[in-house]
């Protein structure tokens, strides 16, 4: 590890004594726009970061895994192409996979669906230009969740964007993007195709993509926008596999067991075809209202042929957002006001059949289940003098199921979870032009989804409750000419904090814990790009970031086992992660990446360790400019250090099958061309 970071320091030194400032605009002046409200990043008063461009390139071709985890706090898992989980201050606990206890956000429309699960791998990442994060509880505007919230934002710049490319493993992917203002419309056009055998047997993956948006402006700054979305995903799932036998095989899938067959025996895999539609609009009534609605509505046609069953799932999401906004100007002080609600319903038809080696058998167990979903918030942001500028927020958040089993016997019932409050306050003051400190409190609430209410193991969890809690923090930011800094400290106590187990067939099922004690520290350190008065070396740019956490159980038992104090799993205590982006003579960038993990647990009673690892990419992209376009080649290199690692766990995994062996060194390469 010391031989990795000694030219990282070295090319820290190097950009400060030697670069020249290329850019005008200096990171304080970094503007953060989300939900049509601008904020520059040193008057934010929440833990916000921005995904940039930059960092978008870090991305292998069909995922965002790289890219989200240069984000301090931030951690993307992948238990096999395909199947992602995202966590956001270790709240992956209850993900086996997708996304849960966050909500992800696609420009105005929600990607999270009624009842707080994501598919987040349904989204090609070069539709996107930029993703905004903000760690811990919101509240307010954003409803319900705790681990935080994810905006990705698609392309806007006029253009075409076509590329393709090959890899390891039969990789091969290509896409094309259209963004053409034409009048008062912008047009989006997007169309994506990935497929890959991919490193480990029985994981195979293809997914294709279509996107189209139009934003019509017009007049008094009216805005209508029109989303469409689909995609068809489809990829394997080879399962976990004991310590013994990833060092025996790190490619096979999940073997049979005397009462079970294998994962290829079964054909264990997913796919996923889901349509999401939906229309908004802002209005802007007079200088000081504006009002704004959005319509949304999606089906997820969901097959998952597993080891013990053959599941079929139909899902039917209807959502909407309304608020109204006040903004008024009196001297020094400067108000914005906000009021409105975020509602949705969601349908979802559970059928399990036997799984007859990739074909549905007899039927198992048939469930219908309706969730209502909704909050009510106002939101208060003042800013006075450019110098303080607060935020606090409430909202009022109910969500309740009702559900019918069909076969093999009839019976129905119904859930409410208990309405709760949400309260948050922040608070940031600017100083010296480039300093801000900033403190915020907030409670949070996540309740269970329809996967964990209906989970694999085919029973319907009436006892399984919302877990909550309080989040604190302090922050402190800093930018000078070309380098911006952020240092973030927070404790947060989750109570009655949802967590997964498995059973003796490998099914998902989850209980409530007492809670979870989470304290930690974030830090990250970037610069805009450089000018280096070099004929060789003409740009660079660097970016460093990491966290130290101290997350435990508080008070949590099972039967005889008390878990109390122990480390929660599948969490490392320290990481950092870096990028180094150098041009050749104007023409050549290399962009190398690091990510180190310290050792973490991989059960809740802690008698299961894995290792620290480092994993080292680096991308060579070389551009040619033709008149008004450009052409551009690059070849990368994933896991340069050959680590052998896991790149997501199964968290008390039944049997002790934890790993997930992620693909040694591999490589890709391809075009781009730019119109």
């Amino acid at each position: 590890m010391k031989n990795i970071y000694i030219p990282v320091l070295f090319l820290v030194t190097s950009f400060s004594s030697h670069a020249q400032e290329n850019d005008s605009i200096q990171l304080n002046e970094t503007i953060i726009q989300t939900f049509h409200r601008t904020t520059p990043i040193l008057e934010t008063t929440t833990s916000l970061n921005s995904i940039n461009k930059h960092q978008m390139q870090l991305n292998h071709p069909e995922r965002l895994m790289e890219s989200f985890n240069t984000v301090p706090g931030v951690k993307m898992e992948e238990r096999s192409p395909g199947s992602y989980r995202l966590s956001l201050r270790g709240s992956t606990i209850r993900s086996p996979f997708g996304v849960r206890n966050v909500k992800i956000y696609l420009d105005d429309f929600i990607l999270t669906d009624a009842t707080g699960n994501a598919y987040l791998n349904l989204i090609e990442p070069q539709f996107l230009s930029s993703i905004d994060i903000m760690k811990g509880p919101q509240g307010g505007e954003f409803g319900v969740e705790t681990g935080g919230v994810a905006v990705l934002k698609t392309l806007k710049k006029d253009g075409v964007k076509a590329s393709i490319g090959t890899g390891s493993y039969n990789q091969f992917h290509e896409n094309i993007n259209f963004n053409k203002q034409i009048g008062n419309h912008h047009l989006h056009l997007g169309q994506s195709h990935y497929q890959s055998d991919s490193y480990r047997e029985q994981s195979a993956i293809k997914r294709n993509s279509f996107l189209l948006k139009d934003q019509w402006n017009y007049k008094n700054e009216n805005e209508l926008n029109l989303l469409l979305l689909f995609t068809d995903l489809q990829y394997q799932t080879p399962g976990g596999l004991t310590y013994n036998q990833m060092q025996a095989d790190r490619r096979q899938a999940r073997l049979a067991t005397a009462t079970l067959p294998s994962a290829v025996e079964q054909q264990a895999g997913i796919k996923n075809k889901t349509f999401l539609g939906g229309i908004s609009h802002l209005w802007k009534i007079n200088p000081n209202w504006k009002n704004f609605i959005m319509l949304q509505s999606s089906f997820t046609d969901f097959k998952n042929p597993f080891i013990s069953n053959f599941e079929v799932r139909k899902e039917n999401n209807f959502q909407g957002r309304l608020y109204f906004e006040y903004e008024k100007q009196l001297d020094q002080i400067k108000l914005n006001t906000r009021f409105g609600t975020e509602l949705g319903l969601n349908k979802t038809s559970f059928r399990n059949y036997d799984n007859n080696a990739g074909t549905k058998g007899n039927p198992q167990k048939f469930d219908d289940l309706q969730t209502y979903s909704g909050y009510y918030y106002i939101n208060q942001h003042a800013n006075i003098a450019n110098q303080w500028f607060i935020d606090a927020s409430l909202s009022l958040n109910t969500m309740n199921y009702n559900w019918e089993t069909l076969y093999p016997i009839v019976e129905s019932g119904k859930k409410s979870f208990q309405m709760q409050w949400l309260p948050q306050l922040g608070v940031t003051y600017k100083f010296m032009n480039n300093w801000s400190v900033r403190g915020k409190i907030a409670k949070g609430i996540s309740s269970p989804t329809t996967e964990e209410v209906r989970s694999s193991s085919q029973e319907i969890q009436q006892n399984l409750n919302s877990e909550y809690g309080w989040n604190k923090e302090i922050g402190i930011r800093h930018s000078i000419n070309q380098w911006f800094f952020e240092f973030t400290v927070f404790d947060f106590d989750l109570k009655d904090a949802i967590v997964r187990r498995q059973d003796e067939n490998g099914n998902d099922y989850f209980i409530n814990s007492g809670g979870t004690k989470q304290r930690g520290i974030e830090f990250q350190l970037q610069s805009k790009p450089f000018n280096f008065d070099h004929s060789i070396f003409t740009k660079g740019s660097f970016f460093v970031s990491g966290h130290l956490y101290d997350f435990k159980y508080n008070q949590y038992k099972i039967a005889n086992n008390d878990y109390s104090n122990n480390i929660i799993p599948g969490i490392s205590k320290f990481s950092i992660q870096n990028s180094i982006s150098i041009e050749l003579l104007n023409k050549i960038q290399v962009i190398w990446s690091n990510y180190f993990n310290s050792k973490l647990y991989l059960n809740d009673a802690n008698t299961v360790e894995e290792k620290e690892y480092i994993i080292g990419n680096i991308l060579v992209d070389t551009n040619f400019k033709i008149k008004k376009s450009s052409l551009s080649i690059y070849t990368g290199v994933n896991n340069l250090y050959n680590s052998k690692y896991s790149a997501g766990y199964d968290l008390n995994a039944f049997g002790n099958r934890f790993y997930n062996p992620a693909a040694t060194i591999n490589f890709y390469f391809g075009t781009r061309f730019t119109l």
